[in-house]
């Protein structure tokens, strides 16, 4: 009789006992608990301290509002770091390929942080909310990325996280998913491994282009000043000769009116005076010389006249 009191005295006690342990929860501050009873949301209480509820009835879920929550794109973590080892992680593909303006393809890995500011909202508005949060991201992130060239994604992934964020936080509002998204990252955006060769082949050719436009800039910069200076003494020298051929002229014209005027002066000393000048001239550059009389008795008479110290 005492073991049949006992046998159904003990398990009385023991709901009593799990009854009275699962009456009460207790929060600290930045807590908020969603209280459910019967499967619907009856209070959201958010006061830190002893709190109490109806034992196997109400069912409390506590959230952190201050917690900031990591969620990852592209990747996800496989392993965690160790003090002998780093942190491993497993690529998504379906998520981390992204086409780019002029459809290139690049892998985009991403950390997308958030709190929790409307615990019940959180709760109860959407089912899985890391997969909710990742859609919204994949739409806004696709739509960023498909208005960017390939050299503009590869290098400025900070700006585009930074346009990125205003455009998600609006998309999850219209959710009313209850967190607030306090920072976005781009921690990769890079080239698939089998197009990456290409790419680097398509740089090395436009540094060498670019070397070769640098050195014929630079080669254009020595040799058109040279050419300009060598073309400016050129001009200098034609006028120089262009000045002293007229100035010439004109001493010519000069001297020649000035014999004009004498000889019409003095016609036969003008002629003789310049018969002689003429001839003082040719014969300057002749070696041999000889004077030639011819008299009316038709004997020729000439005599030669040495030049080379009597040679």
């Amino acid at each position: 009789m005492k073991f049949a009191k006992l046998f159904v005295l003990v398990p009385i006690v023991l709901v009593v006992v799990i009854g009275l342990y699962s009456s009460y929860f207790m929060l600290d501050n930045a807590e908020e608990a969603v209280i459910e009873r019967f499967g619907k949301l009856n209070q959201v209480e958010s006061e830190a301290g002893l709190h109490f509820k109806v034992p196997f009835i109400d069912h409390v879920t506590i959230f952190n509002t201050n917690e900031v929550i990591s969620l990852q794109y592209g990747y996800r973590p496989a392993s965690d770091p160790t003090t002998t080892s780093y942190a491993t992680y497993d690529n998504v593909e379906s998520e981390a390929i992204v086409l780019t303006k002029g459809s290139y393809l690049v892998n985009i890995g991403a950390v997308i942080q958030y709190r929790i500011t409307d615990p019940a909202a959180y709760y109860y508005n959407v089912d899985d909310q890391d997969g909710t949060i990742r859609l919204a991201f994949e739409s806004v992130l696709r739509r960023n990325i498909q208005n960017q060239d390939l050299d503009s994604a590869l290098i400025n992934k900070d700006s585009i996280a930074r346009e990125i964020l205003p455009d998600l936080t609006q998309k999850l509002n219209s959710y009313d998913l209850g967190i607030t998204i306090t920072e976005v990252k781009l921690t990769d955006v890079l080239l698939p491994d089998d197009v990456q060769y290409a790419y680097d082949d398509v740089n090395i050719a436009n540094n060498e282009k670019e070397s070769y436009k640098s050195q014929a800039e630079k080669y254009s910069n020595e040799m058109l000043p040279k050419a300009r200076a060598d073309a400016y003494q050129l001009i200098q020298e034609a006028e120089a000769y262009k000045a002293e051929k007229v100035a010439q002229a004109k001493g010519d014209v000069e001297n020649f009116n000035q014999v004009y005027e004498k000889y019409k002066v003095s016609k036969d000393i003008t002629k003789t005076r310049l018969y002689i000048e003429t001839m003082e001239k040719i014969l300057g550059k002749v070696s041999d010389k000889y004077i030639v009389d011819i008299d009316s008795d038709n004997i020729l008479k000439f005599l030669p006249l040495e030049t080379n110290g009597g040679q």
